[in-house]
């Protein structure tokens, strides 16, 4: 008699170098689950390589496998290092996902996953992002300090169109759509997130309000029709916020705000520099660790409070 098959198989992989090599669109119709992680010098935040992790219903061909990943991480101009393949019982698999999102509190909010739906902090805005979807859990410095932005300009302004650049799995957007009756525009360069977001708008009740798009930066017509924004989000990269900046400005109304964030606090003066050649000046900076995020107001009419 054969063997009953495993639930499901997982692909892990290492690579070396600071970029993430393009590998999700490679594997993305086939797996049934991705989570990305970076790996961090902890004395300087810098990334050293990334671990990718693919979830299958059955077992793939380890050498096809490589070879693909290999292209993708010669692209990239980053080593690959490790592929294993190994079978994960469904409910372990779970249990482990699980196990690595605990509720992350951030100023007014709270993310979790819905294992944890029964020991959330109470008086905090839950925000519930799907087990295993490692496009943004809440974990990372720099989201949880964007997290603080948004709530402190929650106190004192009331936003009523805001742009989330760089989605990811989409806390911010989630945010904003709790904290406003505001619409949301999420956009991502890479479908999987957008697929992602759309999912986790859906998850937390906001999606009347709140749309994800596939954008390279502020190209999609969907930005173009709802702009000017009053409250853009970035959650990236300081390189290409520091690109961005004259597209942001472009699309931020009068007396708009920015929360920028994805930098190491040595990062942050270029960023501030390459806005303040747009007009923006800096309103408020959170530091948490080497990562730092920052609130930049544009000039022109007080954004409505």
């Amino acid at each position: 008699m054969d063997s009953p098959q495993p639930d499901l198989w997982r692909v892990n992989v290492n690579t070396v170098g600071p970029e993430m090599p393009d590998v999700l669109g490679l594997f993305e119709d086939s797996a049934v689950g991705v989570s990305v992680f970076e790996i961090e010098d902890e004395a300087t935040g810098d990334a050293l390589g990334w671990n990718i992790q693919f979830l299958y219903r059955s077992r793939p061909d380890p050498k096809e496998f490589e070879a693909e990943l290999m292209l993708a991480c010669a692209a990239a101009g980053v080593t690959l290092e490790t592929v294993t393949v190994e079978t994960v019982p469904t409910q372990d698999w779970v249990t482990a996902t699980s196990l690595r999102l605990p509720p992350i509190p951030a100023g007014r909010f709270v993310v979790h996953g819905s294992h944890a739906r029964a020991e959330l902090p109470p008086g905090l805005v839950p925000i519930e992002i799907d087990a295993g979807v490692a496009f943004g859990s809440g974990e990372h410095a720099t989201t949880q300090s964007c997290l603080r932005a948004i709530d402190q300009l929650a106190r004192t302004h009331r936003f009523t169109r805001v742009l989330d650049v760089g989605c990811g799995s989409g806390i911010l957007s989630i945010a904003a759509a709790k904290c406003w009756p505001a619409r949301v525009v999420a956009v991502d360069n890479d479908p999987v997130a957008v697929r992602v977001t759309a999912h986790n708008l859906r998850l937390n009740g906001v999606a009347a309000r709140a749309q994800a798009v596939v954008s390279d930066g502020y190209r999609h017509a969907l930005v173009h029709r709802t702009a000017p924004f009053d409250l853009i989000l970035a959650n990236i990269l300081a390189d290409p916020l520091i690109e961005l900046a004259p597209a942001l400005r472009r699309h931020l109304a009068p007396g708009g705000h920015a929360v920028l964030s994805g930098l190491l606090d040595r990062q942050a003066e270029r960023v501030i520099a390459a806005h303040r050649e747009q007009g923006l000046r800096l309103v408020q900076r959170f530091d948490q660790g080497p990562w730092t995020a920052l609130v930049l107001r544009a000039p022109g009419r007080r954004a409505s409070a």
